[in-house]
């Protein structure tokens, strides 16, 4: 891989050790995927939470923290609990401790402690065309599909290389020509008036099964779909496959027209999707044998302001069962403006908690299993997937009003 003077001279360590160690990280990636150089980059985001460094990562981090800086907008998605309601959350004094150690580091990195998986809500809002070095799938696919900007799903060690160098290995999602869409999804048979949110995640799901690490091309959506909706279709892509992104012809800024989406030329195959391939994704996403509820759990990706107001309307005036936890997850920034319209109230009125700065993915489950939860209950198909594969809980994917209806019930 081509490198300029200036970044050879980081290579040899002429700017001290923290950039020499991230640009030895930035030139091995590149040299493994036969990048041809570094591009600049206009912002990152990394993941950096205990769940993903542990205790090696955690201290690397710490002395990478003694020197390096970042030299772009950079990131960090959530964390294991809410920083102000660790208390109320069971979180025990050690954990809590080490993700104090891994938000120190950061903040003297120079990273902006938005803990959200929304950070293009929150100002990190990359335009067309822009190069950036997100990691955390989900980002990733938005960021290629929604916004149209360009970037790999990057592991946390190069986000954060790439964001104190400023610069990534070109390859990949940073290339014209690797963008172009592979198979043709047609969602004509559906009834969107039907569709639910969750509906579209368990679309994103059964697809991103059948393409694997293909470019999906969707054609039948409404003109006028939702930001949720937009993330639900997408963020399962990556999960159930390795989808780095999709387009919506008519809709996502690369696909104006099916021509272009592909293009210029013809999809390898065709996907049609039918309502029992929905209600299948429903089924296989159940891997509770109980039909009781420990957990019921929304915000992943994060619940935005829309998301917090139907929850809480849903759960006006009634009460979640004794011995059931309900957790609504957002950024900060969502939940300071939930709290002003009333919605917090509402939540916790009815025996549930607003929480900042955690997801449903995964964290919790770290010190939620010692307090007896077993059995989740969520609107995110990520969310299950992740408790079941990676902590081994109960989950049972389902419609919010599902999830709400289970939580007052106290069983599914």
């Amino acid at each position: 891989m081509y490198l300029s003077n200036e970044e050879e001279r980081i290579l040899g360590g002429d700017y001290g050790p923290a950039l020499q160690k991230a640009m030895e990280i930035l030139v091995a990636i590149g040299d493994i995927n036969d990048a041809k150089r570094l591009i600049p980059i206009s912002s990152a985001h990394m993941a950096g939470n205990y769940g993903v460094l542990r205790d090696e990562g955690v201290e690397w981090l710490e002395e990478f923290s003694k020197e390096a800086r970042v030299k772009v907008f950079t990131t960090v998605n959530p964390q294991g609990f809410d920083f102000d309601l660790w208390r109320e959350m069971g979180v025990p004094e050690t954990f809590r401790e080490i993700q104090l150690r891994i938000d120190m580091a950061l903040r003297k990195i120079g990273v902006k402690l938005f803990y959200t998986c929304q950070q293009f809500l929150v100002g990190n809002l990359p335009r067309k065309g822009e190069h950036i070095a997100w990691a955390a799938s989900e980002s990733e696919i938005f960021a290629n599909s929604v916004l149209g900007a360009m970037t790999n799903r990057e592991g946390d060690h190069l986000a954060l290389a790439a964001a104190v160098i400023g610069k990534t290995p070109e390859y990949g999602m940073h290339l014209p020509e690797n963008r172009v869409g592979n198979i043709l999804v047609d969602l004509s048979e559906l009834d969107f008036k039907e569709i639910t949110q969750t509906d579209y995640a368990a679309i994103g799901y059964h697809v991103g099964k059948i393409v694997g690490d293909k470019i999906p091309v969707f054609i039948g959506l409404p003109k006028d779909i939702s930001i949720q909706n937009l993330q639900a279709l997408a963020y399962p892509l990556p999960v159930s496959g390795a989808v780095p992104m999709f387009h919506l012809v008519g809709i996502t800024p690369e696909a104006p027209t099916l021509e272009a989406a592909f293009g210029g030329g013809k999809p390898e195959d065709k996907i049609v999707v039918s309502k029992s391939d929905i209600k299948n994704v429903y089924e296989e996403c159940r891997r509770a044998s109980e039909n009781r509820v420990d957990l019921v759990i929304f915000g992943c990706p994060h619940c935005t302001l829309q998301e917090i107001e139907e929850i809480a309307l849903m759960l006006e005036g009634k009460k979640v069962c004794n011995g059931v936890k309900l957790w609504v997850c957002t950024s900060k920034a969502t939940k300071s403006i939930a709290e002003r319209m009333g919605y917090g109230d509402i939540i916790r009125e009815a025996g549930g908690m607003l929480v900042a700065d955690t997801c449903p993915s995964g964290g919790p489950y770290a010190y939620l299993k010692d307090q007896g939860v077993e059995v989740v209950v969520t609107n995110s198909i990520k969310a299950a997937y992740y408790a079941y594969g990676l902590f081994d809980m109960g989950t049972i994917f389902a419609s919010t009003r599902d999830c709400i209806k289970s939580a007052i019930r106290g069983e599914v």
